[in-house]
């Protein structure tokens, strides 16, 4: 069970981005609205999230991945394309 001090006060008007599983996620629409960068930790495979930001939002995404290989790079790179 999460203390409640660490539990949000305001969650008003969330939307889900990503896929419905790991990977997506609830964000207030206000504070995506209001954003004006991304920096993603830990993309793995799955660009659902950051797509679906870009939808919304159209600017550049920083996208982080402590374990890229050159295999993974060809998987990613047909992912986004």
């Amino acid at each position: 069970m999460l203390p409640n001090e660490l539990k949000p006060k305001h969650c008003n008007n969330l939307v889900r981005l990503g896929k419905n599983n790991e990977g997506g996620y609830f964000v207030e629409k206000d504070s995506l609205l209001n954003s004006e960068s991304l920096i993603s930790f830990g993309i793995n495979l799955d660009l659902s999230f950051e797509k679906d930001f870009f939808k919304l939002k159209k600017f550049l995404i920083n996208c982080y991945e402590h374990t890229i290989k050159y295999s993974f790079l060809k998987k990613f790179s047909r992912n986004i394309f």
